[in-house]
């Protein structure tokens, strides 16, 4: 996905995803993270967006800091962010941000693990968040899983939300290359502005990789993580072969 497509898409990623989430799912991670009892404390998100997740972090206790590749969801995070909120946000490439501090844990949440496409590009990010995390500190982030794409393959969706000013119609239509573990999703969004009748059309493709918990664990393995819990999606359930979502919680060593 190109530096012009995130612009475009933070445009309208808080309208789509309106209705997710994101105080209960934070809940869910924060019990993960802190599983042995500890105390809430230093919290790296890569990939925040417009920091819906860093909020509801922050309210937990967290110091949260917030990375995003995007310029624009990182100004709508901030616009959004009350002040006083133990909140701080940057820019940069999950790969390659460097903050010259380290964390007690970090989070990369709603696929940023699956956007990760190109080769060897998640080993970089596995490398670079444990150059981020202080020993023993968790990272829990969630993935697409591929037996559970290949068992049900991506299919075309259509996605339709009315916030009484916009309206907007997603068209998601997949293309699966199953030989390299890919699936680029092209999108054909419209915007219908409710009051004065005009309609903005957006063209995009979002490229994300799925895993084998497997490679995932050796690649985890090797950046200086260890596997804690694999489960089916933000939930209790084990991971298992139709689950088409994936969520891990790994320890630096």
């Amino acid at each position: 996905m190109s530096a012009e497509s995130f612009q475009r898409y933070a445009q309208y990623y808080d309208l789509l995803y309106r209705d997710k989430d994101y105080a209960a799912e934070a809940r869910f991670v924060d019990a993960l993270l802190r599983g042995d009892g500890g105390a809430p404390g230093a919290l790296l998100e890569v990939g925040c967006g417009t920091g819906a997740h860093a909020r509801e972090f922050a309210a937990l206790g967290w110091t949260v800091a917030g990375i995003d590749r995007s310029a624009e969801m990182i100004a709508i995070a901030r616009e959004k962010t009350p002040a006083g909120a133990t909140i701080t946000y940057g820019t940069g490439a999950a790969a390659e941000f460097s903050l010259g501090r380290t964390f007690d844990a970090a989070v990369a949440l709603f696929h940023v693990m699956s956007y990760q496409a190109a080769p060897g590009e998640a080993e970089r990010v596995w490398r670079n968040v444990r150059r981020h995390l202080a020993p023993g500190g968790r990272f829990a982030f969630d993935f697409w899983h591929g037996p559970g794409v290949r068992a049900d393959p991506p299919a075309i969706r259509v996605r339709r939300v009315n916030d009484g000013r916009i309206r907007a119609t997603r068209i998601a239509e997949p293309r699966h290359d199953a030989e390299n573990r890919l699936v680029d999703v092209a999108y054909e969004v419209y915007l219908e502005d409710l009051a004065a009748g005009g309609i903005e059309r957006i063209e995009e493709v979002h490229r994300l990789r799925y895993f084998f918990l497997p490679e995932l664990a050796a690649e985890l393995e090797r950046a200086g993580f260890a596997v804690e819990t694999a489960r089916a999606g933000l939930g209790r359930q084990p991971i298992h072969e139709t689950a088409w979502y994936g969520f891990v919680v790994a320890r630096a060593k």
